[in-house]
């Protein structure tokens, strides 16, 4: 129970920080994203030490470099986004993969493709989801971005919740022990019910305090949740394969009772990629929809 209330109040802090500084501009939007993507990639360097096979000097130089990639890369994703919609995608993410290439290529490293691949790694991992929130808020609105971040915490609060009443089957007992199907099939119904009704509490929002949104039905809703939520889960699972593979807990120390940075993104960094498919999925066939409308007119 302590664990419970430590966890509770660290997370609503952190929460109440990161929606104040999304909500209040697109710099405060930009600081988080900073802080996120370098600080993700801080730990995943930090704890992949051991099985990437390289002593602690050689991690730190990696380390720095990383940190320096990530920041650079999602300072100018943030720059293009004011004009240019996804010109982060086509213009910085090839030069950032590309710049790992040469990079080995200078490398006195004997195994300069291992070295590729475990640079790489945290690009997909962590900087390009971080590029796509940023398509999302940059293109659908600030409140739409951190509708879906809260779902997805909503949705993690309700498998822990769920999970600590009544779980007793195990997910994927090999890679996460604490997770169970009661948490994962509670946490999922409650929070579809939430989701159901977005599209009224976005309206009422945006409508009362001004803010850009753009709107969906209840029905393109619930896609776009199940699908967000989906993977959310996968991601919670990615991460945790990750730490056992690591032989860590925690990814990192930065919030009491919930770890790292990367034990906060595990679901988001997954989710977000695949959010944008349904996303984009239900803008073609509202589209379509016009496009019919048209042409039957």
């Amino acid at each position: 129970m302590k664990n419970f209330f430590t966890r509770l109040g660290s997370g609503l802090v952190a929460a109440a920080i990161i929606i104040s500084a999304i909500l209040a501009s697109k710099i405060g939007y930009g600081i988080v994203m900073l802080i996120a993507a370098v600080g993700g990639v801080y730990e995943f360097y930090t704890i992949t030490t051991g099985i990437r096979g390289v002593d602690e000097g050689r991690t730190q130089k990696q380390r720095r470099v990383g940190m320096v990639v990530a920041f650079l890369a999602v300072l100018f994703s943030w720059v293009l986004h004011w004009r240019y919609t996804q010109a982060d995608l086509a213009v910085i993410l090839p030069v950032v993969l590309f710049f790992f290439f040469l990079r080995a290529l200078f490398s006195k490293n004997e195994k300069q493709f291992q070295q590729i691949a475990w640079d790489i790694v945290p690009v997909v991992y962590i900087i390009l989801p971080v590029m796509l929130l940023s398509y999302i808020y940059f293109e659908k609105g600030a409140l739409f971005a951190l509708a879906l971040l809260f779902l997805i915490w909503f949705y993690d609060s309700m498998c822990y919740i769920c999970g600590s009443l009544f779980g007793r089957t195990k997910l994927i007992e090999r890679i996460s022990p604490g997770k169970t199907v009661e948490g994962f099939v509670g946490g999922m119904i409650l929070s579809l019910v939430f989701v159901f009704f977005y599209d009224k509490i976005l309206k009422f929002l945006s409508v009362k305090y001004g803010f850009m949104c753009w709107e969906y039905s209840h029905f393109q809703w619930l896609f776009i949740g199940f699908v967000t939520l989906i993977f959310a889960t996968l991601g919670d699972l990615i991460e945790s394969m990750l730490k056992r593979n690591a032989g860590v807990k925690d990814s990192g120390s930065v919030m009491p009772g919930h770890g790292g940075f990367l034990d906060r993104l595990d679901a988001i960094l997954v989710a977000i990629p695949f959010a944008v498919l349904a996303i984009f999925i239900m803008d073609e066939m509202n589209q379509a929809k016009l496009i019919l409308e048209f042409l039957n007119g």
